[in-house]
């Protein structure tokens, strides 16, 4: 799922990995007591989907094997709710900058005109495969779908991806203290260091429209505020209609976290 040149099957979604995570919370199990554990029926697809997600899990080493047993790897307080874990699994799923998971989600942060335009998943890889990942099948695009909308980085409107990068940028601000102060170059480092994915869409003159509708939006919640001051370097969001801020000079965290 999360390795190099990898389909990105739909079965392993967030949700059954963290409850794989969960159940060897409490003791250790072979593969087949998970299989058991798991099952809600003696469908084939839902045996294949417990394996896939076994070994989700085992790529982003939250859990091992020992001996015949899977084990849990990371501190139970990272399994407490969907949120810790997807604090957990952002930095491990992202720092594979070859894998095709990583590629895709790249590739749609920086496309922001062509993604929203597309209604239909078949349409979106095809559109992916020909300007950016050439190995991206429907397929793929419905497995990743899951757990892009898990990390953050689009609301979903029936097959129409919205680019918003709120949700992980909030949770990659979370170690920020309050009060704490950013010029618009060195929060482009930021990003830049913090959510590698995004890296090679922001410039100092730009932000693409995933980050700008991410800053948008916790600006209105009061989670941010982005200041435009007279004569000082500022950067661009991507344009709106309608919309009163379209650039800042600084960013100052409120309430993150």
């Amino acid at each position: 799922m999360f390795k190099e040149n990898d389909n990105m099957r739909p079965g392993p979604t967030p949700e059954r990995v963290l409850a794989i995570c969960r159940l060897l919370e409490k003791e250790p199990y072979t593969s087949s007591e998970l299989h058991q554990l798991c099952e809600l029926d003696k469908a084939a697809s839902t045996t294949e989907e417990i394996r896939r997600s076994i070994e989700a899990a085992e790529e982003l080493n939250l859990i091992q094997k020992q001996g015949d047993k899977y084990i849990l790897n990371v501190d139970g307080e990272r399994l407490s709710s969907a949120g810790e874990f997807r604090k957990t699994v952002a930095p491990l799923i992202f720092s594979n900058k070859n894998s095709t998971f990583f590629k895709l989600t790249e590739w749609f942060i920086s496309n922001a005109n062509q993604v929203f335009t597309l209604n239909g998943f078949d349409d979106f890889a095809a559109v992916a495969a020909k300007t950016g990942v050439d190995t991206i099948k429907e397929n793929d695009v419905l497995g990743w779908r899951f757990w892009m909308r898990y990390l953050g980085h689009a609301y979903q409107y029936n097959k129409t991806l919205i680019p918003n990068m709120k949700v992980r940028m909030e949770d990659a601000m979370s170690g920020l203290k309050k009060g704490s102060r950013m010029t618009c170059v060195q929060f482009v480092a930021w990003i830049k260091e913090n959510i590698p994915e995004a890296a090679s869409a922001c410039s100092n003159g730009e932000l693409p429209l995933a980050i700008s509708n991410g800053l948008r939006t916790l600006q209105s919640e009061g989670r941010i505020e982005l200041v435009s001051t007279r004569d000082a370097i500022r950067i661009s969001l991507y344009p709106l209609r309608g919309v009163e801020t379209n650039e800042f000079s600084d960013i100052v965290i409120r309430e993150i976290g």
